[in-house]
């Protein structure tokens, strides 16, 4: 049995007439890097302020480890959170911002060169947060949800801003975390970069969470077979596959996209049909899970996120 720390209890937000947030209920586990998945304007951003205390909910609860934000007596740590990037004044240091928040919640001011030492930004720690880059404004708002050193860390969109090698390093850093025993919450609609990442998933699509879990059972849940085939005799082949449930499409002059069955079901009747096979791939990705998961929620209108 896992422990939750993070857990959203029939969680409803209303904006007047506008629905942002309808009865979300999930737990996070402690000691995992859990995806929180959804389009743009799903929900995700209001969600986590209210875990965070930044919006109250209009009904339902949102607790960390059993409590809401405002009973934790320094809540930076036991929580770090970066939801934005305009995070520190912009005519500020980024090093004087870093001690400004150290001193805030009670942490030994040596703590903001190692954060951000931590963060790579040891080099401009001199400069004001005006001119930093997305990125490493990205970075800086990463550093300030990390000194309090919390057991538990959550962030919005962390990889927005990033080139491929900064995204590498804050997947390997998230990695670090939960190698730590850390908890990790992130929310992102960049659903490649969190395929090989997350170890679990809530998945929200227009204001209502769609599915929780291990990242392999919603893949397995709502993954649609998808099966590549080049052979020598499409014509041939793609009878028998419809016959036996299947729904092809041609692909080139010699290839057909199945899906409804799985790849050993193609190559056995490949087999009994006398038709030899080139290629035989299934695919499987998040980002189909995903879409499958949430298509019958693009009618549902009115909500932001």
């Amino acid at each position: 049995m896992f422990m939750t720390v993070l857990q959203a209890v029939g969680l409803t937000k209303r904006y007047g007439p506008v629905l942002a947030v309808s009865n979300a209920s999930f737990s996070v586990r402690a000691g995992a890097i859990t995806g929180f998945l959804g389009p743009n304007g799903a929900g995700k951003s209001t969600t986590l302020r209210i875990f965070l205390g930044l919006d109250h909910a209009t009904s339902g609860s949102a607790l960390i480890d059993g409590k809401p934000i405002s009973e934790w007596p320094v809540p930076a740590r036991k929580i770090g959170a970066a939801l934005d990037t305009q995070c520190a004044h912009p005519s500020r240091r980024a090093i004087d911002t870093l001690r400004w928040v150290a001193k805030m919640i009670g942490v030994d001011p040596k703590q903001s060169e190692v954060m951000l030492d931590r963060v790579g930004l040891t080099e401009v720690a001199g400069q004001r947060v005006g001119r930093f880059s997305l990125g490493m404004r990205q970075r800086l708002a990463l550093a300030i949800a990390l000194i309090g050193n919390p057991e538990i860390v959550v962030l919005d969109e962390p990889m927005n801003g990033l080139d491929p090698d900064g995204i590498s390093w804050m997947k390997d850093l998230l990695r670090q975390f939960r190698d730590q025993g850390r908890t990790v919450f992130v929310s992102s609609h960049l659903l490649a970069e969190m395929e090989d990442l997350v170890d679990d998933l809530v998945v929200i699509a227009q204001s209502r969470i769609v599915g929780s879990g291990s990242a392999s059972a919603f893949m397995q849940r709502f993954q649609v077979k998808k099966v590549t085939v080049r052979c020598e005799n499409p014509k041939a082949l793609a009878p028998a596959l419809v016959k036996a449930g299947g729904r092809v499409r041609a692909s080139g002059s010699h290839g057909i996209q199945v899906t409804g069955l799985a790849s050993g079901q193609v190559g056995t009747i490949a087999r009994d049909t006398m038709v030899a096979l080139y290629e035989l791939r299934e695919e499987r990705s998040l980002h189909h899970a995903f879409a499958q998961a949430t298509q019958d929620r693009s009618s549902i209108k009115g909500e932001v996120g």
